[in-house]
């Protein structure tokens, strides 16, 4: 592996590994040297392995399993390209983050509806849960919020329990929240009051089982979120 020489270290990790896995000198079931290892051969911090690791993982390339390491999944259920890795939420592309989150929350709605179970339940209660404290501590956990923001979305497609759905979902909510949060107009108290409320409702619509309830409330919240990013 060649040191890394980008600005964005954790991007650059991400497309390293991925290029790796490309050219075949990772292979699908593979485990991922430490990260100590990583960080020497790379020439990045912890902190930057952790990130590109974290970005994989949500792409379905990476499975992190505490206590036994990283590995290259042997099934990976997407396509990945670099371009999946570079999101930006500046203002050109909010509107398109907007339409893409629209037509896959609202369109997986009634199949949510239909095949939710407890299990999905807790998940979506737990995380409205955790961003909820995480929102309401002084100050704002501002990392915790964005990884229970993350949990909700994610737990809201799992629910569906169709994997192509999911997977066509989760790049698209994990590297919007990573943008959402790391930028200050994300971290606003306001922001994250604003998607806790509209946890709740989503949440209260999927135990009643009401389509048109689930269809409206995430309607309602990524409006509500997507205008607050939009002026702050």
């Amino acid at each position: 592996m060649e040191t890394i020489k980008k600005t964005n270290l954790s991007e650059a990790v991400a497309q390293r590994i991925l290029g790796l896995i490309s050219s075949g000198e990772l292979n699908p079931g593979d485990k991922l040297p430490s990260e100590a290892e990583l960080c020497r051969t790379l020439g990045v911090s912890r902190t930057a392995v952790r990130e590109g690791i974290k970005a994989l993982a949500g792409l379905n390339v990476l499975g992190v399993f505490p206590g036994r390491g990283t590995f290259i999944n042997k099934s990976p259920d997407i396509i990945v390209n670099s371009d999946a890795l570079k999101i930006t939420l500046d203002r050109e592309t909010i509107n398109s983050l907007y339409e893409a989150r629209y037509a896959l929350d609202i369109g997986i709605a009634r199949f949510v509806v239909l095949n939710v179970n407890e299990e999905d339940i807790n998940a979506l209660r737990e995380a409205v849960l955790k961003m909820e404290k995480a929102v309401d501590s002084n100050p704002m956990d501002i990392r915790a919020a964005g990884e229970a923001d993350e949990e909700f979305h994610l737990a809201y497609c799992r629910a569906a329990h169709n994997k192509i759905l999911e997977n066509l979902a989760r790049p698209v909510i994990t590297h919007g929240m990573v943008r959402f949060w790391k930028q200050s107009r994300g971290a606003s108290h306001d922001f994250g009051k604003a998607a806790v409320d509209g946890h709740k409702e989503i949440l209260e619509a999927v135990k009643k089982r009401d389509v048109m309830l689930v269809v409206d409330a995430v309607e309602k919240h990524l409006k509500v979120v997507f205008e607050k990013i939009g002026k702050e």
